[in-house]
């Protein structure tokens, strides 16, 4: 399934529809309830429906746990059903529009966002999801109305913030506009890490005093996400510290064991910053192993062989880069570089 741009809700009917009995409050023996899976959330809620077949919101709940599932083609038959019961309820469209998004059917979700938005003209969520809707397609002054209305209903919105800050970054390349924006939206709501990412970014990229702080304060922030974890060692490697970078990649690849991208970049310090060559040759290969057509680990593979004076093999090495990319340059000029040294 693609990516949803446009937040699903919650599976209210994993709540909704528990009917467990609960423990009573003196009962301190008795095991907590196991979670409620979607499937089982699912059956729950068919065997409501099979009670009451009118209950719009049972119709659209289920249709959440089947999106959940990645069940689309039963989640577009129960929301359709939920809509010919309650063909007024918000809700039931946002959840409609995030389904088409998941089928990549742009035309329906901006209907079906219009739709919402014209049943209940003060709810700034159907304006919010089009001014993102509208960003994805670089229609810049419709997202830009989009989200200023939305805040002109209600001017605590982290997440119209956070697109208006996009919107600065894509159409303007405003990032003065854009921090102010993502830092609105992080004051707003302390959990929402998309704000925090473009704010360590834009930080990283101007290369201020503070960044370093800022990096590791959003990495304590969201210690379970493994993105400020990344950025923090991704700057740390080229700022001086380059054993604590490696220490912080590390970390992610006992959550990512096989991430090439990781095994690379432990490599790359230890080749670049600490002259651990041996090391880096083997976090080399083990991204080769991980991603066999990784050009990056190929070269720089060579460059270690060259740098230890195993001329042969570094060739061998870069003759590999050029089967996969036969214009790559640094190949090139370094096999040029050999063939004058010899």
């Amino acid at each position: 399934m693609k990516k949803n741009l446009l937040f699903v809700g919650a599976l209210l009917a994993m709540l909704a529809c528990n009917n467990t009995p609960q423990p009573e409050p003196k009962d301190t023996h008795q095991e907590p309830s196991a979670p409620v899976t979607v499937s089982e959330a699912i059956q729950r809620i068919s065997d409501s429906i099979a009670l009451d077949s009118t209950d719009a919101l049972l119709y659209a709940n289920r249709a959440k746990a089947y999106f959940a599932n990645e069940q689309i083609g039963q989640a577009m038959i129960d929301i359709n059903k939920s809509l010919q019961i309650d063909p007024r309820n918000v809700n039931t469209y946002l959840l409609l529009a995030d389904l088409y998004y998941a089928l990549g059917d742009q035309d329906n979700i901006a209907s079906t966002l219009n739709r919402a938005a014209e049943i209940n003209t003060m709810d700034p969520r159907p304006l919010v999801k089009l001014a993102e809707l509208n960003l994805l397609q670089q229609n810049f002054n419709l997202a830009f109305g989009y989200v200023d209305k939305a805040l002109g209903l209600s001017s605590y919105n982290p997440r119209a913030y956070f697109i208006k800050g996009m919107c600065y970054m894509a159409a303007k390349q405003d990032t003065v506009s854009a921090l102010r924006n993502f830092q609105l939206a992080s004051e707003q709501d302390a959990g929402f890490y998309d704000p925090v990412e473009q704010i360590s970014r834009i930080y990283a990229a101007q290369q201020l005093p503070y960044t370093l702080d800022y990096l590791r304060k959003a990495q304590h922030q969201f210690p379970d996400i493994a993105t400020p974890r990344y950025e923090l060692a991704l700057y740390m490697q080229s700022h001086g510290f380059p054993e604590e970078a490696v220490r912080h990649y590390d970390t992610l690849l006992m959550q990512l064991p096989d991430n090439y991208i990781l095994l690379f970049n432990i490599g790359y310090v230890n080749y670049v910053y600490l002259e651990n060559n041996e090391v880096a040759l083997d976090y080399f290969d083990r991204a080769l192993n991980a991603n066999p057509n990784y050009i990056d680990a190929y070269y720089n593979k060579g460059r270690v062989l060259e740098q230890m004076g195993d001329y042969s093999r570094a060739v061998d090495i870069y003759k590999e880069v050029l089967k996969i990319q036969p214009d790559y340059r640094l190949a090139i000029d370094a096999l040029n570089r050999i063939q004058r040294e010899e």
